[in-house]
């Protein structure tokens, strides 16, 4: 497989793109990446894309099977690849310790968190083949960087550095390279730890508002508030910070799903 799936304890499953050293997305990492994103086990509640650390994350579409078989079929795969990690139902986190271009970097912007490894480049070069981003980046990438940072890039073919990339948003951390993966993990579990229906309630409320009328976006954020008010997750959060303890959700969780079951009976 071009795409290893390895679950980190009960909550985290990691991705790492193996389609050689640039990681370029070829119809079969694609077709992988797609599987794995395809029917995610239930109690997972991050995932982690990595590249390997010290290489590259993604150097972005196989540009000889582009050449040999036209860009049709490959760039479909891709699509709904990226497609498959942007609609996750769970939090996405990239983890870059090399180069994300192309369509690498349109996959990071598929994810909701970009951890990068202080080597690690990002660059929209499409240009430079006289071809564009079309796999997202102009929706995508803009909306995590701008319309003017996402044009220059486009139009210009340009890169950044970490650095940059933190600077404009695009990356949410900079870590040392080679602990990129590490690093990424420890923020899935940390993510994984915390409450998982508000977590998910917030992505949802936070995706549907792109686009849309602000009263709308605002009414459906507040009512799912107040339906989520009342979960157990909710409930456990008030009692622990009224108790000035810390929150322990997975138990809270446990506690409801087993009362669900014995109504059930």
């Amino acid at each position: 497989m071009a795409m290893l799936a390895t679950r980190i304890g009960d909550d985290v499953l990691l991705l790492i793109l193996n389609g050689g050293p640039a990681n370029a997305m070829s119809s079969e990492l694609a077709g992988d990446l797609r599987a794995c994103l395809t029917d995610i086990p239930a109690d997972i509640a991050a995932i982690v894309v990595s590249g390997t650390d010290g290489g590259a994350f993604c150097a972005g579409s196989d540009i000889a099977e582009l050449d040999r078989d036209g860009p049709e079929a490959l760039l479909n795969l891709e699509g709904a690849a990226l497609d498959a990690l942007a609609e996750a139902p769970v939090v996405t986190i990239a983890a870059v310790d090399g180069v994300a271009f192309g369509g690498g970097m349109e996959l990071a912007a598929c994810c909701d968190f970009v951890v990068a490894g202080g080597k690690a480049r990002f660059g929209l070069p499409e240009v430079r083949l006289g071809v564009f981003p079309g796999l997202g980046a102009p929706v995508r990438v803009t909306r995590r960087i701008g319309y003017t940072r996402a044009l220059e890039m486009m139009l210009l073919g340009s890169e950044i550095d970490a650095e940059t990339a933190l600077r404009w948003h695009f990356a949410n951390f900079v870590v040392p390279a080679g602990e990129t993966t590490r690093e990424a993990l420890k923020l899935a579990r940390r993510l994984a730890s915390g409450p998982r229906d508000a977590i998910r309630m917030i992505r949802q409320s936070m995706r549907e508002a792109v686009g849309r009328d602000d009263a709308e976006a605002i009414s459906s954020t507040l009512a799912r508030a107040i339906t989520h008010g009342e979960s157990a997750e909710a409930e456990e959060g008030l009692r622990a910070f009224m108790a000035r303890q810390k929150p322990d959700f997975r138990a809270a969780r446990a506690s409801a799903g087993s009362r669900r079951g014995r109504k059930k009976l």
